[in-house]
């Protein structure tokens, strides 16, 4: 079991290290057909519909990747903290987050949870909307 987590776990880094989320080949070899994917946004049942997913990101995506700086596990969970960096189409722009996914792990993936700041990333890059959120995150600082 620890070899397996061991492989899967580095297959996923390798796979988000630089991201090229097509690849339907890795994803068939980490995630469970029944994986369950959520973060601040979505919640995502089934392998099939992870790939759509990635795929429709894919399109906005001029570049990305995720430097992964810490990583911890204890029996088939496993932490990963990351800075990740992406180079989106539209809005036409380079964005920066970081943040931590939990991966619980039997063979392949069957959770998957990222914990990240949703505004940091999507919400502060709307145009309007970016401003307001930002003269908030200011005004609720100070």
């Amino acid at each position: 079991m620890k070899d397996t987590l061991i492989e899967t776990v580095e297959k996923f880094k390798s796979y988000f290290a630089q991201l090229k989320l097509d690849n339907n080949a890795v994803l068939n070899e980490i995630y469970s057909e029944d994986v369950i994917f959520t973060d601040p946004i979505h919640q995502i049942k089934g392998l099939e519909n992870l790939k759509s997913y990635f795929k429709k990101l894919d399109s906005n995506l001029v570049e990305g990747s995720f430097q992964f700086t810490d990583e911890s596990s204890r029996d088939n969970i496993v932490y990963l903290q990351w800075e990740m960096h992406l180079s989106l189409k539209r809005p036409k722009k380079k964005v920066k987050a970081s943040g931590i996914s939990v991966l619980t792990i039997e063979q392949k993936i069957i959770k998957h949870r990222d914990y990240f700041d949703a505004g940091e990333l999507f919400y502060e890059n709307v145009p309007v909307l970016g401003n307001i959120i930002r003269f908030l995150k200011k005004k609720i600082a100070h």
